[in-house]
């Protein structure tokens, strides 16, 4: 297929118009009428990421944050970001991100859906959140397993508190400013890159706030794998994507 072909795809599903004033969505690198005959899919756009997608002879990186989100100054081949397009395309690879347009449509669906809910809404009237009610009620340990499992969390951070957890609302990535319009609606609130003053708030206000952390959101490379595999006529592999930090 030609990159064109599934630009065209993507943006259909994740139209640029759904992205967020500040973000870079859409093409990063490449010619729309490249051939593509293999995908990788990875959360983040770094020169791991990319090596990893030419060791696997990939020609097309989708990822959902965007490599072009910081401004670049220069191509210099000897800072992160030339030596990134540098190699993007001395090996040909063309690079799309869909962040903010993803996170709009699907990011926050996927993210609720998968810990097992129903009766789905959005949560807030810039439609990224998602509020919904758990298919079974747990107390607050049981509530935080649960989601430890769901989205293979072996450490997170939380504040507040409740008795028992049957509405939640969720924003994945740093959605910890979005948690003040669901005080007295919900009874946890998830969502990742949470600071003190939000602890405080949940603490002052009854909710559960629980810090998934910003790689939750790594739901995207299989769930989007899914979806493309429907339309695109090419076969699609789904990066690593560890996250950054490390947790002891």
């Amino acid at each position: 297929m030609l990159l064109k072909q599934i630009i065209e795809i993507m943006e259909n599903h994740y139209p640029l118009s759904k992205q967020e004033e500040w973000d870079k969505c859409g093409l990063q690198i490449g010619d729309k009428n490249q051939e593509i005959s293999k995908i990788m899919i990875s959360l983040n756009a770094d020169n791991n990421t990319l090596q990893e997608a030419i060791d696997h002879h990939c020609q097309l990186l989708i990822t959902h944050h965007p490599f072009l989100l910081d401004p670049i100054d220069n191509i210099d081949k000897d800072n992160f970001m030339g030596k990134f397009i540098y190699k993007a395309i001395e090996n040909h690879i063309a690079v799309y991100s869909s962040h903010t347009a993803l996170d709009n449509v699907s990011m926050n669906q996927w993210l609720i859906e998968a810990l097992g809910v129903h009766d789905i809404e959005v949560g807030d009237d810039s439609g990224m959140t998602r509020i919904a009610t758990l298919n079974q009620t747990m107390n607050q340990d049981q509530f935080i397993n649960h989601v430890k499992e769901t989205y293979h969390i072996e450490h997170l951070k939380y504040a507040g508190s409740a008795k028992q957890v049957s509405r939640i609302a969720i924003c994945g990535g740093s959605g910890a400013d979005f948690m003040h319009e669901f005080y007295g609606k919900v009874d946890a609130y998830l969502t990742g890159d949470s600071k003190y003053r939000h602890a405080k708030n949940a603490f002052d206000h009854d909710i559960l706030l629980v810090d998934i952390n910003h790689h939750a959101e790594n739901i995207m490379v299989h769930k989007l794998k899914e979806l493309l595999e429907k339309e695109v006529d090419c076969e699609i592999i789904e990066g690593s994507s560890p996250d950054y930090y490390h947790y002891i």
